[in-house]
């Protein structure tokens, strides 16, 4: 896992040809401007989704880890808290979805960091995190966020 601002955010294009990619996408274009959904930029390689939602309780959110893309989540507007742990052989609560590259964890409190983004600022999650997006940090609020999946 790895945090900080949209400005700093240049130096990890080192990562691999499809961060690059993505990072370079990021750093070029005004997200306020554009409709939520999907943007493809290359392929299963790269893409965004761009969602407007409401924050809301840990109780509400879920834990989930990916294995085959990295997260670049971009806060656009809005204040939204983020759950991190390393993923370290927790168990599942379900099977693995392909389709979403998804797989969900019930994690205990005790064993869970929160890290607070604001606008301008990002988060990258890598298959060997376990994040919990959506958590409101003082109460639930709108917010625009980009998710850049890149694939690793």
């Amino acid at each position: 896992m790895i945090t900080s601002t949209l400005s700093q955010l240049h130096w990890y294009k080192v990562i691999g040809p499809n961060f690059a990619k993505a990072i370079d996408f990021a750093l070029n274009t005004d997200f306020s401007t554009l409709g939520t959904g999907l943007l493809e930029i290359d392929g299963e390689n790269v893409f965004a989704m761009i969602n407007e939602y409401s924050t809301r309780t840990a109780a509400d959110c879920e834990w989930e880890s990916h294995q085959k893309y990295a997260d670049i989540q971009l806060m656009i507007s809005g204040v939204e808290n983020f759950g991190y742990t390393p993923l370290a052989g927790q168990r599942p609560v379900a099977a693995y979805h392909s389709d979403n590259d998804v797989v969900f964890y019930a994690i205990p409190a005790a064993e869970a960091s929160y890290i607070t983004l604001y606008p301008g600022q990002f988060i990258i999650f890598f298959p060997s995190d376990i994040h919990q997006p959506e958590v409101f940090s003082e109460v639930p609020i709108p917010v625009r966020k980009v998710v850049m999946k890149v694939k690793v």
